[in-house]
This record gives structure tokens, sequence and C-alpha cells, in this order.
């Protein structure tokens, strides 16, 4: 299950005492004695989380990080390995084999269970931005992602700034990422004015522990920063610190001291991992941009304006303030794409929605209904007010030709307007009353198409206007 903790150790002393150690935090707990039979377990139950000793003998630890990766599938699988003295060169190797992190047995228990709680908090994020992505993409509103990699900026944040270019120049050797060396005092002031990064690395080896917790509830409150991932280095897995960091929104910890390959190896699984989120939300967006916009003029579309109108019919019945619905049809379209082609038609409709845009306030809405349609929606707007902008609106297209691509020729379109005003009755339900203001507005239209075009029609009062 996703929920679940798999701990895999050959030590059957080792396994039941993390377990009972795990078991109040974390009730979802299996257990494995073997490489192999982790193996079959990820397959099986699929857990969210493996967390596995370095010191199995049936399998390399490297190789089942690897083997972990191809059997689940699950693709955002946490993994932990559970170390005792392992060097510099072991630590690479292990996250070099797709270890997401390295947790000492020796470290204290609130740093395990803050550290396993933080992993279990990204992979959830990672777990919903994947399924929005996927439900995104089965109603066309996401594309899939295209594989990318590309630089990341780093903070690299220190009491002591000469420490920080000690980083700085280390880490820049080895990687083409971009580093920024700050001193604790001088990072906080830049996020606070607006910095953002995409991974900050946070030296908390004899750092002040308000400071640290400042600078990180201040990175998570910016919007510009508020994604960032966050590395804590320490030479100390007892330092008090960490826990109460990781909680506060902290993303990972290396326990070991700094080291440049490890820290290397940290920082760029956390570009990977915020780079994949930042896209997923970026397409996200995206997609639900495109999904409630007209492609060609940059209006709003039928299936916004639908959901608005009822928002809008909500509100008058509480405020009891009329709101007006407009319908404008542009009058002998079709004569305007027979006569000078389709881009002519496209250009007309791009003109005319500029028009309306720009002549209409900030609060009303247009929309771009289908064909040559417009529909137009005026909160707080009588009858008189009304028909006042939508005969501006007609005379102000009729007085503009509109330019057509390619030639040196101008166009003139006129059209015809049917509108409707109405007060929400708390009685009648909002859809009942959209529904029965379009169609009022569409008839209007229609009158006003039979009266000779380019011109305005009311809907008749009801007894609520």
């Amino acid at each position: 299950m996703p929920g679940t903790i798999l701990v895999v150790d050959e030590a059957a002393t080792s396994r039941i005492m993390l377990k009972v150690n795990l078991s109040p935090s974390f009730p979802q707990i299996s257990l494995a004695a073997s490489g192999a039979e982790a193996l079959d377990k990820v397959v099986r139950d699929r857990p969210g989380l493996v967390m596995v000793s370095d010191s199995l003998t049936d399998i390399d630890c490297d190789d089942l990080c690897r083997r972990l990766r191809e059997v689940s599938r699950n693709a955002q699988l946490t993994i932990v390995v559970m170390v005792g003295d392992a060097g510099r060169s072991r630590r690479a190797q292990l996250l070099a084999a797709g270890a997401d992190d390295l947790f000492s047995r020796a470290q204290p228990e609130t740093l395990l269970l803050s550290r396993l709680r933080c992993l279990i908090r990204a992979h959830g994020t990672e777990e919903e931005l994947a399924l929005r992505e996927s439900m995104g993409r089965a109603f066309g509103l996401s594309e899939a992602a295209a594989p990318f990699e590309q630089p990341g900026s780093v903070a690299l944040v220190t009491q002591r700034s000469t420490t920080a270019l000690d980083w700085h120049s280390a880490l820049s050797r080895l990687s083409r990422h971009e580093f920024k060396p700050f001193p604790i005092s001088e990072a906080l002031r830049w996020f606070q004015t607006g910095g953002s990064i995409d991974v900050l690395v946070i030296d908390t080896t004899s750092a002040d522990r308000r400071a640290v917790l400042r600078l990180i509830v201040e990175v998570r409150s910016r919007p510009a920063s508020r994604h960032a991932e966050i590395l804590l280095v320490t030479q100390d897995s007892g330092n008090p610190i960490l826990p109460d960091a990781l909680d506060h929104g902290a993303n990972a910890v290396m326990a070991f001291g700094f080291d440049p390959r490890e820290a290397l190896l940290r920082i760029e699984a956390l570009l990977r991992r915020k780079q994949a989120s930042d896209g997923m939300r970026k397409r996200l967006q995206q997609g639900l941009r495109d999904s409630v916009t007209d492609a060609l003029t940059g209006l709003y579309n039928r299936r916004y304006a639908e959901p608005y109108m009822l928002r809008l019919a909500e509100a008058s019945a509480q405020s009891h303030q009329p709101f007006a619905v407009l319908l404008a049809d542009v009058d002998h379209f079709k004569l305007v794409n027979d006569t000078h082609g389709h881009p002519a038609g496209d250009a007309a409709l791009i003109f005319i929605a500029d028009l309306l845009r720009d002549n209409l306030r900030a609060r009303d809405l247009v929309a771009r209904f289908g064909g040559e349609e417009f529909l137009i929606v005026m909160p707080d707007t009588g009858r008189n007010e009304a028909q006042i902008v939508a005969d501006r609106l007609r005379r102000r297209l009729a007085d503009a030709p509109i330019p057509i691509p390619g030639r040196d020729a101008r166009v003139e379109v006129t059209m015809s307007m049917g509108c409707c005003v109405e007060i929400a009755d708390k009685g009648l339900s909002a859809q009942a009353l959209v529904d029965s203001m379009i169609d009022r507005a569409d008839r209007a239209l229609y009158a006003a198409k039979e009266a000779g075009r380019n011109r305005v029609a009311l809907a008749a009062a009801s007894d609520t206007d």
C-alpha cells in the first residue's frame, strides 16, 4: 500500500525494534528479512517508502537500490538506506545507486521520525501532482511531460561567509549549477526582498536555532521561494535544531558533515524533484487556462462563462442587485469569410474581442460563446445602464473598419445584441435563472436581427427587474 513503510534487515532484532519505534507514528509497517523478499514485497504491496539496511548479504545494497527502482511500478517510491560507519565514498555510491536518503543507525529517534515524516510528505505531494496531471491529460487539460534537465540555482547559507565561499568554490568545480553564497543574516534579507532559488543549503552546525527556523519560515511564506527544496547540513546528528527545522519545512538532512561530492548528489536529487514538480504545476496551470479560454481570441470560453454566471446569480440573490447578460452576434459574418477569406474572418473576431474587452469594466466578463457570438456579463448593472453600454459597443464597432491581414484594405463589420437584466430570486435556482436569462437574451438578439441588424434589443422586464 502507498502509505506502508517496508523495513528490510536480516537481523530480526533490528527489524522488530525499528517496527516498535515507528509504529506509534507510522502504523503501516511491513518487514522483510532479505533483499529478495523486499523485491517481492515491493512488486506485490507497492509500499511508499523502503528502509534498507546496508549490511544485507543476499543482495549488495547498491544493486538492491537499483533493482527496487526497476521493479517498482510506483514512480514515487522513496528508498532510505540505514548505514553504520559508511565513509564519504560509500555514501556517495549509495546515493548514486538510487537511494533518496541515508540514515545513521545512531541518530536520535526524534530525528528519525522527523525525517520520515518529511519524506512521506514529499512522497504524498509528488503522488498528488502526478495524479492531477494524469487526470488532466485524461480530460485533455495537460500534455505529457517532456524530459528535461537544466542548471539550477542553489543558495549556500552558513554562519560564516568564509565557509559559504569555501562550499561555493568546491561545488562550482564539480557542476554547472549556479551557487550563491550567503551568511545567514544576509540570506534572510535576500528572501524578504523576493529572492528565488531552487535549492537552499543551510549549515546548521553551531547555528542559532531561531535564525535557522526564521529563515525556513521566511522561504516557505514567500511566493517566489515557497517551493524551494531545503537541505540541512550538520556534523552532529544529535543537533536539536534538525527535528524542528524539518517540521518547519526543510526537506532533507545531510547528517555526516559537508562533503562536496555527496552534497552535489543530494542537491541534484532535490533539483530533479523540484524541476519535476514545477513542470507538473506549470502544465496543470497551462492546461486549466487552455481549457477555459478561446485559443483564437484569448477570451474566456463557454466552459468558464456558465459557472461564472451561476456564481453571479447566487451573489445577486444575496445582494438583491441586478446583473446583465448580453449576447452579441457579428452581422453577415459568413459574407466576410466568403469575400475576404478565413484569415480575414479570424482577424475580425480578434479585433472584436479586443474592442469588447477594452471597452468594458475590469469586473465585467466577456467570452466567446461560439462561432461569431460573444457573451458579456455585467454585475450590478440595471436595464438602462446595460442598454447604454451595449449601444456604445455596437456603435464603436460600426465606426471602426477592421484591417485585412496582408492587404491594404479594411472590412466594415457590425453586430447585433440581445440583452437581459435580472435580479436573482431566492426562490429560483441559480441554474434556472441563468438558463432563462441566456434564452431571453438569445431571443432578444434574434429580434434585433429581424429588425434590421446593427442594433440592440432588450428582453422584456420580468417582475423582479
